[in-house]
Formats: structure tokens, C-alpha cells, sequence
């Protein structure tokens, strides 16, 4: 792993945090929200290898990445609802982007403020952390054999998952996201494999998406009036949960299992 790999997350972070709008664009906060779980996962990652505590840099992070993520959901729940425009209940889906919108505007102020609050920890934080980075990755084998261990444990957490179901399927789709974030601070990382999980990302995303959708539809719309859309999200829900089991089978028995078909090198 090269020292260059860790500091960029880092540098593009303080990028965003920098020039963070007061209503940011949905690029602005995608790119937001991934930078700071990308750093999130370096920072677990040399916490796993037995590093100094990343607490307060994580303590600052936090509240960042949790008022973003709530931006970016609105964001993709907006695009999702959009596509049911068109299906004779236009009315209703009219409703429901109005208060996706309205929910998405007070996200975006509440990010603002966040933002103001903790840019100077933040930024203090991420100085010393780029330190750090600094001295903990001088060798090329420190940080090799950092990543492979997490990457193993994280591999190895994911075979041993238990039955998938719509209780946990969620949680395996965060442990897969973490993995192919440590996989891509190197440039040793099987393609195919970080393309596996991607898709695996996808699509339990995709299913996960609508289900809430469907959450917040059932609390502002009325089951009789708005009963059709009710039912349009229900149903394309329903669809994507088949694929997501599928993908996340996939991935399991072809990459995960006892005979799995990807291995992490120790170079």
C-alpha cells in the first residue's frame, strides 16, 4: 500500500469540507458522504493494526458523515420516486417529492451547520492524522501487512455471515462496502472482485433504497388516496429483493466460501 493511497482520501476531504456550499449540490454531498467513509475506514484500519486511537478524529467526523448521509439519502430517494411519475397518480407523487424536498432542504442547512461547527477539529484532526499516515505507512510492508489483515478479518466476517434475510442484509451490504474500501487503497486489489462487490453494493442498496421509501411514503401519504403509488413501491421493492439476495449469494459462494476464488497477497 502506498502512502499516496491513504493521503488522498484525506486531501480530497479537506477539499470538500473546504469549499462545502450552504446548499451544496447532490455531486457536492455524494462526494462528501464518500470521503468521509473512506477516511472512517482508514482510520479503522489502523486502529485493527493496533495504531493510536483515531477517536478524536473520528469524534469530529461523525456528525459530518451523519448529516450528510441524511442530504444524500433525500437526494436518491428523490431520484427513485421521480421514475414513478407518469403511472396515473402523478398527484401523489407530486406530494411526496414536495416532502422529500422540504426534507432534503432542512438536511442541507442542518449539514451547513454541522459543517461551521466542526471544520476547524475536523481540519486540525485531519492534519495530524496526514502525520501520522506519514509515519505509520514509511515502509511499504507496514502498510501491506495492515491492509491484508483487515482486509482477511473483513473476508472472513462476511463467509461466516449468517443466513441472509431483510433483517441483516443491510448489515452485510455495510461490511462489504468497509472491504472495498481497504481493497482500494491498494493497487494490488483483484478488479474483478472490487467490481463483485460493487455490485453487490448496488443492488442490496437498490432494495434498501425503496424500502425506505416505501417508510416515509407510508407516513405522509394516505393509504386510501395515495393507496396506487402505495402499492407501485410496494411492488418494485418486492422486485429488487430477489437480485439483492442474489448478489449477495454470489459473492459469497464465489469469493467467500471455503474454496473462495480471491486471496489476499501479502506483498
Amino acid at each position: 500500500m502506498k502512502p499516496g493511497n491513504v493521503q488522498k482520501p484525506v486531501r480530497q476531504l479537506r477539499k470538500s469540507l473546504k469549499s462545502l456550499a450552504s446548499d451544496p449540490t447532490t455531486r457536492n454531498v455524494h462526494d462528501l458522504r464518500t470521503r468521509l467513509r473512506r477516511v472512517e475506514a482508514i482510520a479503522g484500519l489502523l486502529n485493527a493494526g493496533g495504531g493510536k486511537s483515531r477517536d478524536p478524529l473520528l469524534k469530529a467526523l461523525k456528525p459530518l458523515r451523519k448529516a450528510a448521509g441524511e442530504v444524500r439519502d433525500m437526494d436518491v430517494l428523490t431520484a427513485k420516486a421521480r421514475t414513478l411519475a407518469g403511472l396515473g397518480c402523478d398527484a401523489s407523487v407530486r406530494f411526496l417529492l414536495e416532502h422529500l424536498q422540504a426534507r432534503r432542504g432542512e438536511g442541507a442547512r442542518r449539514l451547513a451547520k454541522k459543517a461551521h461547527q466542526q471544520r476547524k477539529d475536523a481540519h486540525d484532526s485531519l492534519k495530524e492524522f496526514s502525520r501520522q499516515l506519514e509515519r505509520l505507512f514509511a515502509t511499504k510492508a507496514g502498510g501491506c501487512r495492515l491492509q491484508t489483515d483487515t482486509a482477511m478479518g473483513l473476508m472472513d466476517e462476511l463467509s461466516h455471515w449468517p443466513q441472509f434475510s431483510t433483517e441483516n442484509l443491510h448489515a452485510f451490504r455495510i461490511k462489504v462496502k468497509e472491504l472495498r474500501y481497504v481493497l482500494q487503497l491498494t493497487e494490488a486489489a483483484e478488479p474483478k472482485f472490487v467490481k463483485a462487490l460493487e455490485k453487490v453494493k448496488a443492488r442490496i442498496g437498490d432494495w434498501h433504497d425503496w424500502l425506505e421509501l416505501m417508510r416515509i411514503a407510508g407516513e405522509v401519504l394516505d393509504a386510501g388516496k395515495n393507496g396506487a403509488v402505495l402499492k407501485v413501491i410496494e411492488e418494485v421493492g418486492s422486485g429488487k429483493l430477489k437480485p439483492a439476495f442474489a448478489a449477495a449469494r454470489a459473492l459469497r459462494t464465489g469469493y467467500l466460501g471455503p474454496h473462495r476464488g480471491y486471496e489476499m497477497s501479502g506483498g
